[in-house]
């Protein structure tokens, strides 16, 4: 399908098997980068969060590798659908599912100012994507003490809880929100450099 915005300029939202396969391999590609280091959150609650700022960074190289085969929109938002989609079925709040749509769309609108050629805006749009991980914390804002009582947090031990709830005051919890975009922009220039360096002279991008 293909509409027109008021500027003029065409959006074309067709998916070609091409397109789908790249949304289906970065994805599961960025999935697992992120996975794989958040998991250390594990060992506790201040492990978790710099585990989070690190995962932050890294999911940049898939995404912005991702971006590179990005050539209309619609892709990204797709993106944000299936990721977001995978972290509501591993236990992550709707409200999550909501925010990780809404920040893909975001970046959809950052790559489609660049006519979707610009890998300087790849950046700026993975810093907006990363703003997701406000998400699966947002309940501690308006249902703590059911986030605390969740089966889910009750399977860690209650030492492991009661560091949490020490740890993530409100306004340790805003600190962090801000912090994922910041995050976002490293993991966004990181992504940016292997990308202009190492996988553009491979062939990758």
């Amino acid at each position: 399908m293909t509409t027109a915005t008021p500027a003029g300029r065409r959006i074309d939202v067709r998916m070609s098997p091409k397109d789908l396969i790249n949304i289906g391999v970065f994805g599961a590609l960025y999935l697992v980068v992120v996975y794989a280091i958040s998991m250390l959150g594990f060992i506790n609650p201040p492990v978790m969060l710099v585990a989070l700022a690190a995962s932050i960074v890294a999911g940049g190289i898939p995404f912005t590798l991702f971006l590179t085969r990005v050539r209309h929109a619609g892709m990204v938002t797709v993106f944000g659908i299936i990721t977001g989609g995978l972290f509501l079925l591993t236990g992550h709040p709707p409200i999550s599912f909501a925010i990780t749509v809404a920040c893909a769309l975001l970046a959809e609108v950052v790559i489609w100012a660049g006519g979707y050629r610009s890998r300087r805006l790849s950046v700026p749009a993975y810093a907006v994507y990363s703003a997701w991980y406000v998400g699966p914390m947002m309940p501690l804002f308006y249902a703590r003490d059911d986030y605390f009582s969740s089966p889910s947090m009750q399977m860690m031990g209650t030492d492991y809880v009661n560091q949490m709830q020490a740890l993530l005051s409100p306004g340790m919890l805003l600190a962090f929100d801000v912090s994922t975009v910041v995050f976002g922009l490293l993991g966004g220039l990181l992504g940016l450099r292997l990308t202009r360096k190492h996988f553009a002279k491979a062939g990758l991008a």
